[in-house]
C-alpha cells in the first residue's frame, strides 16, 4: 500500500463523513451524490424523474445549504442550461459541486 492511496482513503473517508450530514438534513431535495477518488463530493440533480422547475429549485436549495459559489449558468448549442456550483466543508476538508443540466423538451413534448 502506498502513501497515495492512503491519503486517497482518507480524502473518502472525510467526504463519506461530510455527506453522511448533509444527509441528516431532511428538508433538501434528494440528488445523486459521487464520492470522487480524490474526495470531492458531486451532487448531480435528476433530469429524469423532475421537472425543469423542481431541477432548479434542489439545486438552489442544495447551493444556499451549503453556501456554495454559484456560477453563471450557460445554455449550450443544443439549448439544454448548465447550472454549476463549488462548496467547501470544514474549511475546505472537503470539496465538492452541485451539477444540474436542464434540458430543453423534446419535440415530441411540444406538441
Amino acid at each position: 500500500m502506498n502513501d497515495t492511496s492512503m491519503y486517497q482513503r482518507r480524502w473518502q473517508r472525510d467526504a463519506h463523513q461530510a455527506l453522511g450530514e448533509f444527509l441528516a438534513t431532511d428538508d433538501l431535495p434528494a440528488v445523486t451524490w459521487t464520492i470522487a477518488i480524490s474526495g470531492a463530493l458531486v451532487a448531480d440533480i435528476d433530469s429524469l424523474t423532475s421537472t425543469p422547475d423542481e431541477q432548479r429549485a434542489a439545486f438552489e436549495a442544495w447551493a444556499r445549504h451549503l453556501d456554495a459559489k454559484v456560477i453563471p449558468e450557460r445554455t449550450s448549442s443544443s439549448g439544454a442550461i448548465r447550472l454549476y456550483a463549488q462548496f467547501s466543508w470544514q474549511d475546505d476538508r472537503v470539496r465538492g459541486a452541485i451539477r444540474c443540466s436542464i434540458y430543453p423538451p423534446l419535440v415530441e413534448e411540444q406538441s
